[in-house]
């Protein structure tokens, strides 16, 4: 073994191998780091996210901005190891700058950060028309309004109701707010079986065509309360006396303590009622002056009458004469 090391060519043979190895092993890696760059130039992606929020920066303490969408689509093209985590976390913003923009109509071009300068980004739109105005605050009283009324039991009505607050702030551009010709609590009423308290009901706005305007509301809802009773009606009453008062007994009248009593019922029913059938007061057996309950009847159709007796008072004369005489 020594005389191996001794010899010079041995050491020429194992120098060669040497020299061949190192020149095998530098080819080699040249020609995957030329690969590598090869692939890595030429592999490229591309993807499209839609549904992007769009962030408006301007000043909203003193303008209204429209004609700005919701949301954007954004398409991002590169190297699927940088696209993969923008597309899946989607921790970027695109926004449109309007701070130092006045009142009028404005083409803005929308703007992205936080997507790695790695990839090419288009954003679609990529400019909008705008419109800036100043916004305005006024103050609106609120109205009812019913909705599926005509369901509501006709044998009830609906009194008038009550709003609290009674008025709402609305803000909004002048060029909207300057368009409002209503402003209403909505309240449902078809199932309704007795008074209505203090119950939550939206605000909407509304131009005078009934269409509903993007304004801002304070309060968004206010409480109702409506009076819910049933129809009723007053109507008048005749009194007819009834047989033949005792013999030397004359009835000077029959007179009741009232002239009106109060009907209730469907609408159609009670309108067409002013009075009631004459009621019959019975003088068969009154001797003297006195007093006496009789009992008021309801009306066909209709469902109940209040009171439902009255008091009558009968005035008579006591006299030799055996015929009655009797008058209302």
């Amino acid at each position: 073994m020594d005389n191996w090391f001794k010899s010079v060519w041995f050491i020429r043979i194992i120098s060669l191998i040497l020299a061949g190895l190192l020149w095998v092993t530098v080819n080699v890696d040249d020609n995957m780091d030329s690969d590598s760059l090869l692939f890595d130039s030429t592999s490229s992606d591309m993807e499209v996210m839609e549904n992007i929020p769009l962030e408006i920066r301007f000043n909203s303490e003193e303008y209204v901005v429209s004609g700005l969408p919701q949301e954007v689509s954004v398409r991002v093209e590169g190297t699927p190891s940088v696209i993969a985590p923008v597309v899946r976390q989607k921790n970027f913003t695109v926004f449109v700058d309007l701070n130092g923009l006045g009142p009028g109509t404005h083409e803005v071009s929308l703007q992205h950060s936080g997507i790695s300068n790695q990839l090419a980004v288009t954003i679609d739109p990529k400019t909008i028309e705008v419109t800036i105005e100043e916004k305005i605050s006024e103050n609106f009283d609120v109205n009812i309004d019913y909705t599926n009324e005509k369901q509501l039991n006709n044998e009830l009505v609906l009194g008038e109701a009550k709003v609290e607050p009674s008025a709402v702030t609305i803000t909004g551009s002048s060029s909207v707010v300057n368009r409002i010709a209503s402003v209403k609590a909505i309240i449902d009423v078809g199932s309704a079986k007795e008074s209505i308290k203090a119950q939550e009901a939206p605000v909407k706005v509304y131009d005078n065509q009934g269409n509903e305007l993007n304004v801002l509301v304070d309060p968004t809802t206010v409480n109702v309360s409506v009076p819910v009773s049933k129809r009723k009606k007053q109507v008048g009453i005749q009194l007819t006396p009834k047989g033949g008062a005792p013999e030397g007994v004359i009835v000077n009248s029959v007179t009741a303590e009232r002239s009106e009593v109060t009907i209730y019922g469907p609408d159609d029913v009670i309108s067409e009622i002013d009075e009631l059938p004459e009621i019959a007061v019975d003088i068969s057996e009154v001797r003297e002056d006195e007093t006496v309950e009789v009992e008021v009847p309801v009306p066909d159709g209709a469902t109940a009458v209040d009171p439902e007796t009255i008091e009558v008072q009968i005035d008579v004369d006591e006299g030799d004469q055996g015929e009655d005489t009797s008058q209302n």
